[in-house]
């Protein structure tokens, strides 16, 4: 249907008058209902979070003038007014997650005020990784994009602080050159739960509607796979396994994204770090020894692998609608 207007307008069958209109009626362009809607939902959300944020700041600003007592008592009430908020309000969807999330800030805003008034001793990384096993549960059955986005912002911040104080995982010591792969095993994994999780084939109680928290962790995968690429090649030992696996794993997520889920955002990150991959492999190999050459040879680099990419990215989104058309 989508790629049928276009080609309708194209050929002058839809009065220009009518065309954006056509576009709105073929899904292809939002309406203002549709535009009302998500201004609605996106200030709803960002006011709850700005709110839950600003209980957080407030305690930090005022924290010598605040008893102990009053600090427990204000952090509780509002935890318990915001989940009863969130079953009070569970038929608007948009609503209760922006409560369900502002609710889950709050509670690791109590679990950190409990650390630092009783100097528990524990270090910044417990406190990450026991607010997210405490939300888990929530997380899972909430059903909410945005609340597993914030839980794996939580497990990468708490794996960081981790990894700074000791190392080593499952027995197993990491260098510093061997955590982006640590990285890349722990989105790659929660990347594929996101997966499936948006799929038809979920079931119900723990299926996701939209795909876009799985695309943000997408993104987090490719972060890391960058990490690897400059970690093949600044470091001479091992470079051969490294770089042959980093090849492997960005195959893999490009025939993934092309042919099986057809994500063109995330075709379009995969193409952002092969660029930078590139780069910095002439810039290590080629261009290290011709100083202001070089970097001229850089930039020409980087506009015509930029132009290719962008050219493969609009011809890929045109057969991703034909593709779709013929489904």
């Amino acid at each position: 249907m989508s790629e049928s207007i276009y080609q309708w307008i194209k050929s002058g069958l839809v009065k220009p008058e009518y065309k954006q209109k056509a576009l709105e009626l073929a899904g292809e362009r939002p309406s203002g209902t549709a535009w009302l809607q998500f201004s609605k939902q996106v200030l709803i959300s960002l006011g709850l979070l700005s709110l839950a944020i600003g209980v957080v700041f407030f305690f930090a600003y005022n924290w010598n003038e605040l008893g102990r007592s009053f600090k427990f008592m204000i952090l509780q009430l509002l935890l318990v007014m915001t989940f009863l908020a969130y079953f009070l309000k569970s038929g608007n969807k948009v609503l209760a997650q922006a409560l369900l999330l502002a609710g889950v800030i709050v509670l690791g805003a109590l679990l950190a005020l409990f650390g630092q008034t009783y100097q528990t001793g524990a270090d910044p990384w417990q406190l990450f990784a026991t607010w997210a096993v405490m939300i888990l549960p929530l997380v899972i059955f909430a059903k909410s994009e945005a609340l597993w986005v914030f839980w794996a912002l939580l497990t990468n911040t708490g794996l960081t602080l981790y990894m700074y104080v000791n190392p080593s995982f499952f027995g197993m010591v990491f260098l510093s050159r061997q955590i982006p792969w640590l990285y890349l095993l722990v989105n790659g994994l929660l990347l594929v739960l996101l997966e499936w999780l948006s799929n038809k084939q979920a079931p119900q109680k723990v299926s996701l509607t939209y795909r876009w928290a799985a695309q943000v962790v997408g993104l987090a995968v490719l972060y890391a796979l960058t990490m690897i690429a400059m970690e093949v090649v600044w470091r001479n030992d091992n470079q051969f396994i490294s770089g042959l696996l980093y090849l492997v794993a960005m195959s893999g997520f490009f025939a993934y994204y092309r042919f099986v889920k057809k994500d063109l955002m995330l075709l379009t990150g995969w193409c952002l770090a092969l660029i930078i991959f590139i780069l910095a492999l002439l810039a290590e190999t080629v261009f290290s020894h011709m100083d202001a050459g070089g970097m001229l040879l850089m930039a020409l680099t980087l506009i015509g692998l930029t132009t290719v990419a962008v050219t493969w990215i609009k011809k890929t989104h045109e057969q991703f609608k034909l593709e779709n058309d013929h489904e």
